[in-house]
């Protein structure tokens, strides 16, 4: 099973119903997954990854489930953080994943590199980068579990688009 319908098997499974978001270039393979999912997980496209933060924090300060958001590398990342940065600071629960280069170009200036682990650090109670598509599952129940344990907040995945394009 690729990296991607894995993330999204766990989001499902997590009771997670909807994800609001932008595809990038780096994320497509997860769009791919999303969409083979849409009768249990509603996409909402936003204009922007900054809209996209914020609603996910609106869901879930409304319905008391857990906000996810999505948005590509580089900049996509940067424009989220202060949805992130918002629903962290008022113990909304809220998952932001973020599609990010390959594994084996990180530290070689590639287009769209960006060290989101180290942007999302401040803003979030918990965030990891996924390195293969072996622990995307795990990685993904531990980023929802955070969220909603304890007081409540912000965590975040950084996903990089050969691990979600990897097999399990």
């Amino acid at each position: 099973m690729q990296g991607a319908r894995a993330l999204v098997r766990v989001l499902a499974e997590s009771g997670v119903g909807h994800i609001f978001g932008l595809p990038g270039d780096t994320g497509m393979t997860f769009y791919d997954a999303l969409n083979e999912a849409r009768d249990e997980i509603v996409h909402v496209m936003t204009r922007d990854e900054r809209s996209a933060a914020f609603m996910a924090d609106v869901y879930a300060r409304v319905s008391g489930r857990l906000g996810v958001c999505e948005g590509p590398s580089g900049g996509g990342a940067l424009y989220i953080v202060p949805g992130v940065a918002e629903a962290q600071g008022s113990a909304i629960p809220l998952l932001c994943l973020t599609s990010d280069t390959p594994v084996d170009q990180h530290g070689r200036g590639v287009l769209t590199e960006l060290d989101q682990e180290g942007l999302f650090r401040p803003v979030t109670k918990w965030n990891a980068r996924v390195n293969s598509a072996a622990t995307m599952a795990e990685a993904t129940r531990r980023a929802v579990r955070m969220a909603v344990g304890g007081r409540p907040g912000a965590t975040h995945l950084s996903l990089p688009s050969d691990a979600l394009e990897g097999e399990t």
